[in-house]
C-alpha cells in the first residue's frame, strides 16, 4: 500500500493544490505597485519630452538669430535687403526659419518683426499641438541678444524665474 503523500492524494500529486496561480489579491497588490510607480513616471517622462522640444526650438530660434546678424552685415539694416525685399518675405527669414521642428508638425511658430535697426523672433505655441499647454509659454529673442517669455505657467514667481528654467 502506497503512502497517501505519494499516490497524489491529499497532500500531492495531479488534483492537488500544490500548483497555484496568483490570487486576486497579489495580482491587485501588483497592479497597485504599477500604477503608484507610472504615476510618478509618466509626468517626469512628459516633462523631459518638452524640454526637449524646447531645446529644439531655442536652437531655431539662435539660428534665426544668426541669419539676422548675417542679413545685418550684408545689407546694413535689419529689415530688408539691397534689393529691397522685406526680411519678412518668404524667400528670406521666413523661408527658412518659419516654424520648429523644422521638419514634420509645426510644435512652435516662428516669426520675425524688423525694423532697419531692430527686430524681435519670437516662437508662439502652436495651438492644438502638445506644447500648446506647455509651462514655459512663448519664446522671444531681440537684436540685443535679451530673452523674453510670455504667457508662461503661473506656477513661477516672476519672468526672471521662468527664464531660468526655460531658457537653459
Amino acid at each position: 500500500m502506497q503512502s497517501p503523500m505519494r499516490s497524489g492524494g491529499v497532500y500531492g500529486g495531479a488534483g492537488a493544490r500544490g500548483c497555484r496561480g496568483f490570487t486576486l489579491i497579489e495580482l491587485m497588490i501588483t497592479v497597485a505597485i504599477v500604477g503608484i510607480l507610472a504615476a510618478i513616471a509618466y509626468p517626469s517622462y512628459n516633462e523631459q519630452i518638452a524640454k526637449g522640444r524646447r531645446a529644439d526650438m531655442r536652437t531655431v530660434l539662435m539660428a534665426g538669430q544668426q541669419w539676422m546678424e548675417r542679413f545685418y552685415t550684408e545689407n546694413y539694416r535689419y529689415d530688408q535687403n539691397s534689393a529691397g525685399t522685406a526680411v519678412t518675405d518668404a524667400t528670406q527669414f521666413a523661408g527658412r526659419f518659419s516654424k520648429s521642428p523644422t521638419d514634420g508638425a509645426a510644435l512652435y511658430n516662428i516669426a520675425v518683426t524688423a525694423g532697419a535697426t531692430t527686430y524681435t523672433i519670437k516662437a508662439t505655441r502652436a495651438t492644438g499641438t502638445v506644447m500648446a499647454s506647455d509651462k514655459c509659454g512663448d519664446y522671444s529673442i531681440d537684436n540685443l541678444g535679451r530673452k523674453k517669455l510670455e504667457n508662461y505657467a503661473s506656477s513661477f514667481a516672476d519672468e526672471a524665474a521662468a527664464r531660468e528654467y526655460c531658457w537653459k
